[in-house]
């Protein structure tokens, strides 16, 4: 029955809430009758989200009547809660909020004759688990929703790349990237100088990379030099081409080393990338891919919310499903492998509620390096020679003709199949077995050469995260390995032969920040014995070794103090060696011992491959034969150089008075000399750009004489839409390199990057990069300049709201700026060049020109007065406005075009 209200019961009511609530004026209604359909805000928490919405409820003085059965708009609803609909089917959809993700049938969904589609009150409270309520006070619906751990999607899809219509910095098609020269001279007081050399060089030939290896043997001597290495590499996603000296896919049958041609085709994956891995061009890593895919599914009550993470901390979600009337959850194509991760987590949240303590289930993968994807497939192929070293050649000789063919193929996500035939000294048939059982920590490999005599080689690997075990056959001989972790910080270990050689091992390790502890233990069916003591407390190390053989045994301890425990290669040492030797059998008994005490020191401050810049060794040895010094000095502070010099007079076991000199250097030809990369392997199989910004004074887009490099600041690059961090670079002197991949690579400039007052004229180039080289990228930064006065009248009142222009030589407007109201005008981003000034259109008389020149400042002051009325439309000069453009110059770019 409805309630009867006087009138002055009425207005009171009104009253106090507007008394109560000045901010409810807007919105505040009349108690309603139930047809009646008041307007009531939405609050999320403390949050006003909408300020009034229309709801089918009923209001007695300040309470709600029957609110469990108000009817709320499922279009507010969604707005205040932060969901968003899905569509599965025709009769499903999923809503999925910050908190919360379930499905429906929209056909459920109520409808009201005036709201359209509605949620009542005790549907919120039961679909989504949160807390609703109305405030009379602020005349809104509370929703109370839980907090809940942020999240973030891993699942990244690479962008996608343009490079039509940009200007094209092409890399050299042949030359020499850089020279490295690695030199050891060794002098004892019974020996003369002795020598050890080695010559490295790498570059580039027509988008290959080419590579060799010198061994000028004993310099001193004058000893012949020998080829050790020649390659000229080419490879992408899809093929490899590998010319020259080159390991084989297939093991070996007869000596030399192989020099000839191989080629590999891909289809379906890629390959594994060489980078930061030593060990040059190989390849049967070619055959490798990258990453393969896997399917994660299992089973769990329907309506449960199923994540897909790779990082526990942080949330990183790869991809959930929401778990169907089937109890099957399923994710495909999961990406595992070198460049993707190898543990994922599934995070089960029950009922959709991600503010649930969720279900942790692990889901590991162990890797087999040669498993393909599903379907994916390689050719490779081989033809060439066996070289034999001869002392008193360069080359060597050719002989013996060696090659071979093979493909694999991915039977499924668990096998891997291989065939060929080799000819090797002999007619070889080739097979090979890649295969890990879904689920399972085990993975097998198994590759034959079959013919009159059989070489096969086996492996199986159980790689758990507390088990790994290994067993290894050539049908002549089987060995086996085992690292077991028994309990948390213990470890047993074990390897050998299955019929005479064993080794059996344990570990126990601790640590903590101010201390750790390791201790091992190791037994071998020789009758050998061995064992390690490490032991650090605060600032003080103890470094224990042993080794117990049938005839002697040596030990080694060190204690080291560091003298500051920000700079843990800054310690006093301590040590001790000892050897025995059991005489007999010719041999003479020996006691041995040499003590040391010294200072070490290794700089903080190092280059870009990790190396101190500086280290030190001083100190003092006595054995039981003499006694001296030591001292060693080495430092990599001159770009592209490293020095080392290291004095002895004593020995564990000799008086030799020993001085070893050691340079190694890498000098860079291009372009012209200077420090070259420090790691001329890596440059075997991919380049990269030379990036060079400069100070274009004379703005002729070429560095001249006085036009020195910008080096404030490296944070402008933008490589193929992705930000390269300071990290990514090498400075070698003033050499800035960027390695990247062959091919076209989108290079942006950030103009945030460079002073406000020197500005790179184009901003977005296609560069390509060959292996072997880096492609020089100057950067010519030419000065911004910017124009700036006062605007007046006849009168000599400033003028606002005029606008300036400047008119470049070609008629073309590139700067424009409207006066504000005290007239003042600023014309920026103006070049090397002469430009009118025009005011509304027309011309300023007399001072309507400046010249910008590289004497010039690059903010200029200029005032102006309004010119006459001139009422001749047909004299009144007009420019369309284009945007703002630079003057010409040449660039490395201009010269070769642009990309069709």
């Amino acid at each position: 029955m409805k309630p009867h209200h006087h009138p002055k019961t009425w207005l009171s009511s009104i009253l106090a809430l507007l008394l109560l609530n000045p901010l409810s004026m807007a919105i505040a209604q009349p108690s309603p009758t139930p047809d009646e359909l008041p307007i009531i805000g939405l609050n999320l928490g403390n949050r006003n989200v909408n300020p009034g919405v229309f709801v089918r409820g009923e209001i007695d003085e300040f309470t709600a009547v029957d609110f469990e059965n108000w009817l709320i708009p499922y279009d507010a609803v969604l707005e205040v809660l932060q969901i968003r609909t899905t569509a599965i089917s025709a009769t499903e959809i999923e809503l999925r909020s910050p908190y919360k993700v379930l499905r429906l049938d929209p056909n459920d969904i109520r409808q009201d004759p005036e709201l359209g589609r509605v949620f009542s009150v005790a549907e919120i409270r039961d679909r989504f688990e949160i807390g609703v309520e109305f405030d009379a006070f602020d005349y809104a619906i509370v929703f109370d929703v839980p907090t809940v751990n942020a999240t973030r999607s891993s699942r990244r899809e690479p962008p996608l790349v343009s490079l039509a219509g940009l200007p094209v910095v092409r890399s050299p098609s042949f030359g020499l990237t850089l020279i490295e020269p690695n030199l050891t001279f060794d002098k004892t007081k019974d020996s003369d100088w002795q020598n050890r050399s080695e010559l490295l060089a790498v570059g580039t030939m027509f988008g290959s990379s080419w590579f060799a290896r010198i061994n000028p043997g004993n310099l001193l001597d004058g000893d012949p030099w020998q080829l050790a290495e020649f390659q000229i590499l080419n490879q992408s996603d899809r093929a490899d081409y590998f010319f020259g000296s080159q390991p084989t896919f297939w093991r070996g049958q007869t000596p030399g080393d192989f020099w000839g041609t191989t080629t590999i085709q891909r289809r379906g994956f890629t390959p594994f990338s060489y980078r930061n891995i030593s060990g040059g061009a190989n390849p049967t890593r070619r055959l490798q891919p990258n990453q393969v895919t896997a399917t994660i599914n299992g089973r769990a009550e329907p309506g449960t919310l199923v994540q897909l993470v790779t990082n526990l901390q942080q949330r990183d979600v790869w991809d959930e499903e929401l778990v169907d009337g089937s109890g099957v959850y399923r994710f495909t194509d999961v990406p595992v492998g070198r460049d993707a991760p190898r543990n994922y987590y599934l995070l089960l949240f029950p009922n959709g509620s991600l503010a649930a303590e969720p279900v942790i289930e692990a889901a590991e993968f162990t890797l087999l390096p040669e498993q393909l994807p599903t379907g994916a497939s390689a050719l490779i192929a081989s033809s060439g020679w066996r070289r034999i070293r001869k002392p008193d050649k360069f080359i060597g000789e050719f002989q013996g003709l060696s090659g071979g063919v093979a493909y694999r193929y991915g039977i499924s996500e668990d096998l891997t199949l291989g065939i060929g035939s080799v000819y090797d000294g002999d007619l070889y048939g080739l097979a090979e077995l890649f295969y890990q059982p879904k689920g399972t920590p085990l993975r097998v490999a198994i590759s034959g050469l079959m013919s009159t005599d059989s070489d096969v080689d086996a492996e199986v690997v159980w790689d758990q995260q507390d088990l790994y075990i290994t067993l290894n056959t050539n049908l002549d001989r089987t060995q086996y390995s085992l690292n077991w972790e028994v309990l948390a910080g213990l470890r047993l270990f074990s390897r050998g032969t299955w019929d005479d050689f064993a080794r059996f091992g344990v570990q126990y390790s601790t640590s903590g920040r101010l201390a750790s502890t390791i201790l091992g233990l190791n037994w071998q069916t020789d009758a050998r014995t061995d064992w390690l003591l490490y032991q650090r407390l605060d600032q003080w190390t103890l470094t224990h070794r042993g080794d117990d053989r049938s005839d002697r045994l040596t030990t080694d301890t060190q204690l080291d103090y560091r003298l500051n425990r920000t700079n843990q290669s800054d310690f006093l040492a301590l040590g001790l060696e000892t050897e025995w030797v059991e005489g007999g059998q010719g041999r003479t008994a020996q006691d041995n011992y040499l003590l040391t005490a010294g200072w070490h020191y290794k700089s903080r401050d190092r280059n870009d491959i990790g190396q101190s810049l500086w280290q030190t060794e001083l100190g003092y040895g006595v054995s039981a034969k003499s006694h001296g010094p030591y001292a060693l000095i080495g430092t990599t502070v001159v770009p592209g150089l490293f020095l080392e010099a290291r004095y002895e007079v004593v020995t564990l076991r000799a008086n030799q008075n020993r001085f070893t000199f050691q340079l190694r250097s890498s000098l860079g030809v291009q372009p012209g000399f200077g420090p070259g990369e420090r790691r001329p392997e890596r440059l075997r199989t991919e380049g990269g750009i030379l990036v060079q910004p400069f100070y274009d004074f004379n703005g002729n887009g070429e560095r001249d004489a006085g036009e020195s490099l910008y080096q404030d600041s490296v944070d402008f690059l933008i490589v193929d839409h992705e930000v390269v961090r300071s990290q990514d670079l090498y400075q070698e002197g003033d050499r800035l390199l960027l390695p990247l991949s062959a091919g076209f690579h989108r290079i942006d400039l950030e103009e945030a990057g460079f002073p406000p007052d020197f500005q790179p004229t184009i901003t977005s180039f296609a560069v390509e990069v060959a292996e072997g080289s880096y492609t020089p990228f100057p950067i010519p930064l030419q000065a911004s300049y910017t124009l700036m006065g006062v605007v007046t009248n006849a009168d000599g009142n400033p003028v606002a709201g005029a606008r300036v222009e400047a008119v470049d030589e070609q008629g073309e407007i590139v700067s424009f700026s409207i006066t504000n109201s005290a007239g003042v005008y600023y014309l920026e981003q103006l070049r090397l060049g002469t430009y009118r000034i025009n005011i509304n259109g027309q011309a300023v008389g007399d001072r309507n020109q400046i010249i910008f020149n590289p004497n010039s400042d690059t903010l200029e002051e200029l005032n102006l007065q309004t010119p006459p009325p001139n009422n001749d439309r047909s004299q009144r000069r007009t420019s369309k406005r284009r945007k703002i453009i630079s003057l010409p110059y040449r660039h490395p770019a201009d010269q070769v075009g642009t990309l069709p």
